[in-house]
């Protein structure tokens, strides 16, 4: 699917194919899931974690909730079995006139919802280690567990759109903490998944890895939209 209607839902479908043409239907799971969806629009701010399903062709397909005019990027995060986990990515148009919207300015702290959540930690290239910590009426809360995880960190540098998914470190602490290798200079998105109380949110973060600071706007979204 190349395109989704303007201010509707749509269903979107896919393949993963081989060098032969020929669609792939065997996948290991990642993190309790065969494969992982990311949409993001191209103004760095609409964001998506989607879990499509597939039928016994290979055929995979997801709803996607309304979305606003412009261009979206979707990439199908996933391991086939007896090979490396791989990203594939594609571009999904929706028609109109794209909203005037821009990448929020630096802070290390968002707040939404009733949640508050600060990002510790400077981000460099090479190895960084971020943790982010969650509030809720000023008190720190311990996240749930998301897709076997205490929480997932997705980085997508604006420009090119490079992807990193990243998986945080064991639990022990009330802080989510992920080492993410950073590739190199530049400004990324960083989106931290998490949830508590039975809902899957997301605390959306700018960086610019050259100074290592970092901005933040927050979204919410129900888990499997």
């Amino acid at each position: 699917t190349t395109t989704a209607a303007n201010g509707e839902a749509a269903t979107f479908g896919f393949e993963i194919v081989d060098d032969t043409g020929t669609p792939v239907t065997a996948f290991d799971e990642l993190h309790t899931r065969p494969l992982h969806l990311i949409v993001l629009s191209r103004n760095m701010v609409d964001y998506l974690h989607l879990h499509p399903t597939m039928d016994d062709r290979g055929h995979w397909t997801v709803e996607l909730p309304p979305l606003s005019p412009g261009s979206y990027r979707v990439f199908a995060d996933f391991q086939p079995t007896g090979s490396a986990n791989l990203t594939l990515g594609a571009d999904v148009f929706v028609p109109g006139d794209p909203p005037a919207v821009t990448i929020p300015e630096p802070s290390t702290v968002t707040t939404a919802d009733g949640y508050t959540v600060t990002m510790d930690g400077t981000p460099a290239t090479g190895s960084s280690e971020l943790s982010f910590t969650v509030e809720v009426d000023g008190k720190v809360v311990q996240t749930e567990p998301y897709l076997g995880a205490a929480g997932h960190l997705v980085a997508i540098r604006n420009g090119d759109l490079a992807y990193l998914h990243v998986h945080p470190h064991d639990g022990g602490t009330s802080a989510v903490v992920f080492t993410a290798e950073i590739p190199s200079a530049g400004t990324y998105r960083l989106f931290f998944d998490y949830s508590h109380n039975g809902t899957v949110r997301t605390a959306s973060f700018t960086v610019d890895v050259a100074t290592g600071s970092a901005a933040d706007t927050m979204t919410t979204h129900q888990e499997g939209h």
